[in-house]
């Protein structure tokens, strides 16, 4: 099985993109995706949009020992429609699909996957779309609310944005060794 991890003080983080996933991986990335967002926030929109396959696409998560996973996110290039603030730069990524198994969740572990993220590409400016009550984890990481709240599967959220900043300007940078995809 190929190893696409990264090595972190507080856990093991793996990126890869959709041609690096193994059919393993994919089934638990996959697993945790429905019971967060079908089976336990009960949305009804396609969670499989096409994007997981696109050639930039990056998927993030932490693994558990047994090879399930805890947390995952997804990173991808912006549709050209792509929400922002009127007077930024047009976002570089969007982060989405942020899950944390239940059983897992408190830990800090969505954090440290958007900590990896800034770690590789925060330099590149980035929006979210944050269901409104973990918006705080990601103002944490430097995100800004913009616009107005709205509706997404009957769950409120909030577009985020976070401006590229160079390591230098960002404390919270923590650089994913090369190769860890």
């Amino acid at each position: 099985m190929p190893d696409h991890s990264t090595q972190r003080a507080d856990a093991r983080i793996r990126c890869a993109r959709w041609v690096e996933l193994t059919t393993d991986e994919l089934y638990e990335i996959v697993r945790l995706r429905n019971r967060v967002f079908a089976l336990e926030q009960r949305v009804e929109a396609e969670d499989f949009d096409g994007r997981d396959r696109a050639d930039e696409t990056e998927h993030w998560w932490m693994p558990d020992e047994d090879g399930g996973v805890r947390a995952y996110l997804r990173l991808l290039r912006p549709a050209p429609d792509e929400v922002h603030p009127p007077d930024a730069l047009p976002p570089r990524w969007v982060i989405g699909r942020v899950a944390t198994d239940p059983a897992f969740r408190g830990r800090g572990l969505a954090h440290g996957l958007v900590t990896a993220v800034l770690g590789r590409h925060g330099s590149e400016p980035m929006v979210l779309h944050a269901q409104e009550y973990v918006a705080g984890l990601y103002a944490a990481s430097g995100f800004v609310p913009f616009g107005e709240s709205y509706d997404e599967a009957g769950i409120r959220h909030r577009g985020m944005y976070r401006a590229g900043q160079t390591a230098a300007q960002d404390p919270r940078s923590n650089k994913v060794e090369e190769g860890a995809r």
